[in-house]
């Protein structure tokens, strides 16, 4: 496996203390020196981040501890989503697979083995379209058996997929008013989807882009699923408000990390805990009684907005 490791690439933009947080857990892994790392850099979008990017750059430019570091600079500024699906198609056409992290993604040390093997493992079911890194904090104080269970969406902090899967659902286009009439958010929200239902319906309104919600939509559509640790690899440290997508703070998603160095993991058998699991991960993602009301009505977006608009101007 040492010999055929998926790439990483790791997006930033000027969040320095993040990136360096996730990089150093990162060349901790205990594949990191056999492993490939991008680093994808978007330009300055006004000239007051163009020192932060430049930081940025500075520190990436003295990295080692990989087997290769690639710097992939724009020149531009080309926004969050174009720097990204460029970025992902380059290097899953070279590749053939891919492991795509954010600046605010600090993993455990067995990452790497995780995901490598999900994907030499599942690499011939086409049910599967991703093996992701992140476990909510859904099981509480309970040791689910086995090491992973499947979940029917995406969980985007950390995970890899391969070409082949990609391509099936890529590009990413919003076509609300298609599965509104044709009945697959109906379908969706059913199936424990509100919160992606929620996010399609506020990318399609362009309160914000949610291309996580696209791409869940159009896993649900073709019948695909996900690989999810039962115990997390990775801790989302980005919940600081330091974020593009809000400024509240939260812990709602942190988690103890696998600290158990466990090198190798059994594909082979799903956890029996997956269904109870699966019911308990969508009422994390779907949120409280009030939450999936807003959700419901159409108002959450409005209201998160609201509370942003507040904590801007208490922080001025």
């Amino acid at each position: 496996m040492v010999r055929n490791l998926a790439p990483v690439a790791v997006y930033t933009y000027t969040r320095i203390n993040h990136l360096k947080r996730t990089i150093e857990a990162l060349k901790n892994n205990l594949l990191a020196k056999y492993t490939v790392l991008y680093v994808v850099s978007d330009g300055p979008r006004t000239p007051a981040d163009e020192k932060l990017v430049e930081a940025i750059r500075n520190y990436v430019d003295d990295l080692s501890g990989f087997r290769e570091v690639v710097r992939l600079y724009r020149s531009a500024n080309l926004g969050t989503p174009a720097s990204i699906f460029a970025a992902e198609q380059q290097i899953i056409s070279d590749h053939g697979k891919i492991i795509c992290m954010e600046d605010d993604n600090v993993t455990s040390t067995n990452f790497l083995s995780f995901l490598n093997q999900g994907l030499q493992h599942f690499e011939g079911d086409d049910r599967i379209f991703s093996v992701c890194g992140y476990m909510p904090p859904v099981a509480g104080e309970v040791r689910c058996r086995g090491d992973y269970w499947l979940y029917p969406w995406n969980i985007s902090w950390g995970y890899a997929t391969w070409k082949d899967r990609y391509d099936r659902i890529y590009p990413l286009v919003n076509e609300f008013v298609r599965l509104k009439r044709n009945g697959v958010l109906r379908r969706l929200n059913a199936a424990g989807g509100l919160y992606i239902t929620d996010s399609l319906r506020r990318d399609y309104r362009k309160q914000r882009r949610f291309p996580d919600a696209i791409l869940c939509t159009r896993m649900f559509e073709l019948g695909m699923c996900s690989v999810v640790p039962t115990v997390s690899k990775v801790l989302n440290i980005g919940s600081d408000g330091s974020g593009v997508s809000s400024l509240k703070k939260t812990t709602k998603y942190d988690v103890e990390l696998d600290s158990s160095n466990r090198s190798v993991f059994d594909f082979h058998c799903e956890s029996e805990d997956s269904a109870w699991l699966r019911r308990r991960c969508i009422r994390f993602f779907n949120g409280s009684i009030a939450t999936r009301i807003a959700r419901r009505l159409g108002v959450y977006g409005e209201l998160l907005a609201a509370g942003d608009r507040l904590r801007a101007l208490f922080k001025s």
